[in-house]
């Protein structure tokens, strides 16, 4: 069955329910998914929530991402896919779509979804909504949950009986819930396509089922104070868990949920025409666009320059751009009445699109500009820049060399000649947080304070999409907090990371990693200068993503010749927080600590300073092999000048022949930045 064939909705009038009608009340669609594409989800619309974990419920599905076997896009329908397979731990798979992470989130209005649902012992499918409020710092069930439908399967009274619930926190701060069912008077609703939606205004909600209400709950109240907030959409199926049970023997995979189309609506919302607001002179296929249905009339008018390709009399259309700003207009007739939208469109200069930044020697980097109407194209790059594929068309790939330049292209197109130029500078990797200062050795290296120069140079990270909250979110890494800072989290086999180091001394080291992860399947290791210091290094089960715990590995070698470390991941799923390297010998060597002296920095460039001086001290400096550095007074208020050390461990000895203490410091001078 071709899922997008209009369907035919019987409204039935009976006692107590409201049905608006045409000039009274009228709702128009303002947003709408008709998955009229093939593939994966449309991403501008589209994220994943992703892992197993049971998902507060107990389930026991793992939620991939970008994984087609699990969402896709054919013949019209977005398909959830439930499947008895081995993955990441987990006996079966599914998905998980939600649409806050793209800004699409309403408050008020009427939501819908045309689906066919699956069926079966353990099999739990929904489509529902969620208050934006749990990504912004409420929690569940303060942020408010609304449940437009859901099914848990298992026969008859279950396979046949649908759902619709309004979850809340009750004036205790304890969850709360109303909700009602539906059944089909025969069949089953995996059998067709059904209509679930709900009708969403200040004063209350009301639930559907093929336009037949079935519960309505009043949300006035103070305490349900969750629903007159945005709320964001959700669609997927889950395999088990406390309220369904779990499959057995006589459930049936794969399990699909085939969605026709999302659709929101809103009460007397004006329309507007979508597209672009700036387009370069003579640009080809922009496209405009209004919410609407098929059934609805549309009459489009352009600039008298532009032309209109394709799509007239329908909500979409293609144009080729003129050479002057101007003013698309739709005239569109709905249910509702009739609205004459107007769209303004102004001229911006047109770019060449690519990389600012590249590699040095790097080869097939692409460089564009927009299509325009009859243009033609002289591409002219830096002296020791070559082509590779064709130097004349509008999209070129050129093999850089090691040296920054200036990439030219002169257009002619339909409105004209043009000149367009491109600084293109060479990456050269450089060190975080201060491109002047790597990180020192003995000492913490947080996993968050990764080098600078980006994926494929001081990283890689293989998701598509970022995770959590933490710093450095525009980098393309997974930061969060956690334990006390930051750690990189939804770590994957293959990724990895680079800091720039200096080493104080040559020698053996401890070091102490501190991870998380829930399944202990992790693996990595540790590399300086390409070399694997640290064979394989085993992340164990900690229990939860939040629960850190340290993994010490002793006896690492490094040297002062060590400039670059990379953590490098051989298998996932496990979380990095900081790292201490402690020198083996000078640990040692450490006195007990009631003989430790105060100082600071411990990591110090100039000026030494000792706590609790409340006389003149005569003190000494050694390194770490025990010869004397230095000598002299130090005076309560004062410090001890260190520029004249190397870089290096040291000791600092206070007092004379009944030594008052001693502290160990880390020099860094200006020959090891």
């Amino acid at each position: 069955m071709i899922c997008n064939v209009r369907h035919v909705i019987i409204l039935l009038i009976t006692a107590g329910i409201f049905f608006p009608l045409r000039g009274q009340g009228c709702y128009e669609l303002v947003w709408s998914d008709e998955f009229n594409d093939s593939g994966l989800p449309d991403s501008s619309v589209w994220s994943y929530e992703v892992g197993a974990g049971g998902w507060g419920n107990n389930e026991w599905q793992y939620y991939t991402s970008e994984r087609i076997e699990n969402a896709r896009v054919e013949d019209g329908c977005l398909i959830i896919e439930a499947r008895n397979e081995s993955y990441q731990g987990s006996n079966y798979t599914s998905a998980r779509l939600i649409s806050y992470r793209n800004n699409l989130y309403w408050q008020y209005g009427k939501v819908e979804a045309r689906i066919k649902l699956p069926y079966g012992k353990g099999i739990w499918p929904a489509f529902w909504m969620m208050g934006r409020g749990i990504f912004e710092g409420i929690s569940w069930p303060a942020c408010g949950e609304t449940d437009i439908v859901e099914l848990i399967g298992g026969g008859e009274g279950y396979d046949d009986k649908v759902y619709g619930t309004a979850h809340w926190a009750d004036a205790g701060g304890s969850h709360a819930q109303y909700g009602g069912s539906y059944q089909l008077p025969t069949g089953i609703f995996a059998d067709t396509f059904h209509v679930f939606s709900i009708q969403w205004t200040a004063s209350d909600m009301r639930w559907f089922v093929d336009g037949i209400q079935y519960q309505v709950i009043d949300i006035t109240p103070a305490a349900l104070s969750e629903f007159h907030n945005a709320f964001f959409i959700l669609l997927n199926v889950a395999v088990g868990g406390n309220w369904p049970g779990y499959p057995n023997s006589t459930t049936v995979f794969p399990q699909q949920m085939k969605v026709d189309y999302v659709r929101v609506y809103q009460l007397n919302a004006e329309p507007q025409i979508s597209g672009d607001t700036a387009v370069v002179k003579g640009k080809k296929n922009v496209q405009f666009e209004v919410p609407g249905l098929d059934d609805y009339s549309y009459e489009w008018t352009v600039p008298v320059d532009a032309v209109i390709t394709s799509g007239q009399g329908s909500r979409s259309i293609l144009v080729d751009w003129g050479c002057d700003s101007g003013t698309v207009k739709c005239n569109m007739t709905t249910d509702c009445k009739e609205y004459n939208l107007q769209h303004y469109v102004s001229i911006e200069p047109m770019e060449i699109s690519g990389s600012e930044k590249v590699g040095e020697f790097q080869n097939n980097i692409v460089f564009s500009v927009p299509a325009t109407r009859d243009a033609s194209y002289q591409w002219i790059p830096p002296g020791e820049v070559t082509f590779s594929g064709d130097s004349t068309a509008r999209q070129v790939s050129l093999n850089w060399s090691d040296k920054d330049g200036l990439l030219v292209l002169k257009l002619n197109d339909y409105c004209g000649s043009d000149s367009l130029i491109k600084a293109v500078s060479v990456i050269r990797q450089l060190p975080y947080p201060d491109p002047e200062i790597r990180h020192p050795i003995p000492g913490v290296i947080y996993s968050v304070n990764f080098d600078t120069g980006g994926e494929g140079i001081a990283y890689h990270d293989a998701s598509a999409e970022n995770e959590g909250t933490g710093s450095r979110q525009d980098e393309g890494v997974d930061t969060e907090t956690n334990d006390g800072g930051e750690n990189v989290g939804w770590i994957e086999t293959g990724e990895w990371l680079e800091y720039s180091v200096i080493v104080g001394y040559s020698g053996t080291y401890d070091i102490e990693f501190r991870v998380a992860s829930i399944d202990g399947t992790g693996k990595f290791a540790l590399l300086m200068n390409g070399e694997n210091r640290s064979a394989t290094i085993a992340v164990p089960s900690t229990g939860a993503w939040n629960v850190f715990t340290s993994v010490i590995v002793r006896d690492v070698p490094l040297s002062v010749s060590d400039s670059l470390m990379r953590i490098e991941v051989i298998s996932g799923d496990f979380n990095l927080g900081k790292m201490t390297f402690a020198d083996s010998l000078a640990s040692a060597l450490d006195l007990p600590s009631d003989n430790q002296l105060m100082i600071y920095p411990v990591i110090v460039e100039n000026e030494l300073f000792v706590e609790n001086i409340y006389a003149q001290q005569p003190y000494s400096l050694y390194d770490i092999r025990g010869q004397k550095a230095g000598a002299g007074m130090i005076f309560p208020g004062e410090s001890i000048n260190v520029t004249h050390l190397a870089a290096g461990i040291y000791f600092l000895y206070l007092g004379g022949c009944g030594m008052q203490g001693r502290a160990r410091f880390i020099k860094v001078s200006e020959n090891t930045k």
